[in-house]
């Protein structure tokens, strides 16, 4: 009779741990808006500098770990889901030359150059002075994207929203996206500074809150030069992060992994002549975000570039 109780409760122990963690899933299925590709997949250096080629072959699956919550099977009736793929690339000073940007203290992974940019997992903490490069693709609709920046700080308040993409300085303000077809801020051959723009406060975070929506949402002439103030009629989508259900995934094992060349092309081409660059076959995103929408509506997606809070 004890061993019969103690068996269940064992297998109650087990189902129990099981449920509690977070699930893993493939990747083919969010990436199959991409262009299909018979190329190869390039080859990878991790941080090392040593070069994975043979490690990642062609046919392998990539695999990402989501929350135990993340949804299985079609969406509600009416409803689709929206998916977005987010990859930051973490460079050293010589790569990326910013004026009026300070090194990051000593022991910081960005003050050690590489060959090539790595890749950053959107849950590890940055630090000031670092230099980042944001990549944003749309995975599963065509539209118009739209990238809100909200600093926030140590002491709890929060800064103005500012709309950083779309720009004129970026193909004149084009920001229609699609599968394949990766934007990154800024363009291929520059970066962030990690640093605050009140230099009175601590930077703790920058929440940027990305818009995928069917139709555009601003005219050419309500595009700044650069980064301007948040307009107007964006405004009321800021809200909707706290009430829209947002789930994200993050790609196992690709943290520390370098550019890869057809990456780093999307960062030079994609935008200009309109064409998706990166295939089924290229490197997943490092992290995605998906999103429960009334169908034909525009997504609203929250997420955070996170900071060391050390001086």
């Amino acid at each position: 009779m004890f061993l019969r109780i103690y068996t269940v409760v064992v297998l109650l122990m087990l189902c129990i741990a099981v449920t509690g963690q977070d699930k893993s899933i493939k990747s083919e299925e969010y990436l199959n808006k991409r262009p299909e590709g018979s190329k190869a997949e390039p080859e990878t250096r991790g941080s090392t500098g040593r070069s994975n080629k043979g490690n990642r072959p062609q046919s392998r699956s990539h695999v990402y770990s989501v929350d135990k919550n993340f949804p299985d099977g079609p969406p509600p009736r009416d409803q689709e889901y929206v998916r977005i793929g987010v990859t930051i690339w973490r460079f050293g000073p010589s790569q990326c030359a910013i004026p009026n940007c300070p090194l990051p203290g000593a022991g910081t992974k960005g003050l050690v150059d590489t060959a090539e940019g790595t890749r950053v997992d959107d849950s590890e903490a940055l630090s000031t002075g670092e230099r980042v490069r944001l990549a944003l693709e749309s995975l599963s609709h065509e539209g118009f994207i739209y990238v809100i920046d909200r600093e926030q700080f140590a002491d709890g308040t929060l800064g103005e929203p500012y709309l950083i993409f779309p720009t004129r300085n970026i193909n004149n303000g084009n920001n229609y996206a699609r599968p394949g077809l990766q934007i990154q801020l800024p363009r291929s051959g520059s970066c962030f500074c990690v640093k605050s723009r009140n230099p009175q406060k601590v930077l703790t975070a920058d929440n940027l809150i990305v818009i995928v929506s069917p139709t555009a949402l601003l005219a050419s002439e309500e595009i700044g030069l650069k980064e301007i103030p948040l307009p107007a009629k964006l405004l009321s989508y800021m809200s909707r992060t706290e009430k829209d259900r947002t789930h994200r995934g993050s790609l196992q094992g690709g943290a520390g992994l370098a550019q890869t060349r057809t990456e780093h092309q999307a960062g030079t081409k994609g935008l200009v002549d309109t064409e998706p660059v990166l295939t089924q076959t290229d490197l997943p995103p490092q992290n995605f975000y998906q999103s429960l929408v009334p169908r034909g509506t525009a997504a609203v997606f929250s997420l955070y570039l996170r900071y060391n809070t050390t001086r």
